[in-house]
């Protein structure tokens, strides 16, 4: 099977578990970055499947949590349900600089 940049693959040797972008391909590596998660990747050519499903990029975050907790039609009576408040703190390795007390 032949690759191109920009193809959506995932790789056998991990199950299919994570969706990644073709960014580069040198020879039989192909360097991938992952779609939904903020990772980096190689992978030989032969390990990778191309994905040919189309993802709907325009729900959001919360719409899609919520269509999946329907989805499993749990009854509210039986347990207490509050949604929890995530931070998430980014940044870049690169531009962070350590300080050393005086």
């Amino acid at each position: 099977m032949s690759f191109e940049i920009g193809d959506l693959v995932t790789r056998k040797s991990y199950n299919n578990d994570i969706l990644f972008r073709i960014i580069d391909i040198n020879e039989n590596i192909a360097i991938l970055k992952g779609v939904d998660l903020r990772l980096y990747a190689d992978s030989v050519m032969d390990d990778l499947v191309k994905e040919e499903k189309v993802y709907n990029v325009n729900k959001s975050d919360r719409e899609i949590i919520n269509e999946n907790i329907r989805s499993l039609d749990l009854n509210r009576d039986e347990y207490f349900y509050l949604p929890g408040k995530i931070l998430h703190i980014d940044t870049d390795i690169l531009k962070v600089t350590i300080c050393k007390p005086l």
